[in-house]
């Protein structure tokens, strides 16, 4: 047995392999923490500044790197499971839908990590 379940022969099975978790999150509070030190560099005078970067990064790669990759699973079997019962091969039209799927989840994250990284900067000074 090749583990495909109900699947069926000739079908591909899930996706295996290595996702990289947090990066975009902390890529979005590394650029946020960023552009508010461009403009007010008091803000992160002394400690602020090595508080915001060095533990709310890793903080925020960590939480929101975990519950970025579970929406992103979370809508990638829904997504698969809508999509199948639309179409049940993939054309331009499936691969569109999967795409903007995929892109409002990351600006989602964007949008969560911002307004994270804004009340962070607040509640520092």
């Amino acid at each position: 047995m090749t583990g495909d379940g109900a699947r069926g022969p000739g079908l591909p099975g899930p996706e295996i392999g290595p996702e990289i978790v947090g990066v975009w999150p902390a890529a979005v509070w590394i650029a946020v923490g960023t552009l508010v030190w461009l403009g007010n560099p008091d803000r992160f005078a002394g400690w602020k500044g090595g508080v915001y970067y060095v533990l709310g990064t890793g903080i925020v790669a960590l939480v929101g790197g975990l519950v970025g990759l579970s929406a992103r699973r979370a809508v990638g079997g829904i997504q698969e499971r809508l999509l199948k019962e639309v179409r049940h091969r993939g054309d331009l039209a499936t691969w569109g839908v999967a795409l903007g799927m995929r892109l409002l989840v990351g600006l989602f994250e964007a949008v969560a990590v911002t307004l994270l990284a804004l009340t962070a900067v607040d509640v520092l000074g």
